[in-house]
């Protein structure tokens, strides 16, 4: 029987380990940051933080970055995104190590809304011309749906068919030849 494996919590490594190897080529995170890199952020209405006293406001190039991979990861709360700072390799890897603050968080997220929420969905918009994300189809199945069946919003049976007139003869016509 051979030797396990371990943990080598006294092991020393001969080079310090690279910033740029701790995720994969093809991780989200590398997405988000040419992204993000790409874009003009006062053009698109960011503000960027100056203060004189205390310490140093983070770049909001690097707070973008933390919002848009909680997007994309379904991460929508400042607490958990800044604990995702500290654990997360993607996040670790796409603040070069920073570790921003719930409050820096929202703060940033509080003043620039309307921009991120034009941001987020551009960014989506790319991901899918570049292929690097799809749309699946979600099905609901014995699950009660409260139904809107009001006298203005119900359908009778000649407007049914008259939709299924149109939407046959387009359908037909889009068809290749025979």
């Amino acid at each position: 029987m051979g030797k396990q494996i371990r943990a080598d919590y006294e092991q020393i490594l001969m080079f310090p380990p690279s910033v740029e190897d701790w995720v994969a080529k093809d991780h989200p995170a590398r997405f988000i940051r040419d992204f993000v890199d790409s874009l003009d952020l006062s053009e698109l209405g960011i503000e960027v933080p100056d203060s004189d006293t205390g310490r140093p406001p983070y770049a909001p190039d690097l707070l973008l970055k933390v919002w848009l991979f909680g997007y994309f990861n379904r991460i929508r709360s400042t607490r958990k995104l800044e604990k995702g700072c500290l654990e997360n390799m993607g996040l670790i890897w796409l603040t070069g190590m920073n570790a921003p603050d719930h409050n820096s968080l929202w703060r940033f997220f509080k003043a620039n809304r309307k921009s991120l929420r034009h941001l987020f969905r551009q960014s989506i918009r790319v991901a899918l011309k570049a292929d690097l994300i799809g749309l699946a189809l979600h099905a609901v199945d014995g699950t009660k749906i409260q139904a809107v069946s009001s006298n203005d919003k119900a359908r009778g049976r000649e407007h049914l068919e008259r939709f299924w007139k149109v939407f046959r003869r387009d359908w037909t016509a889009r068809l290749p030849m025979r």
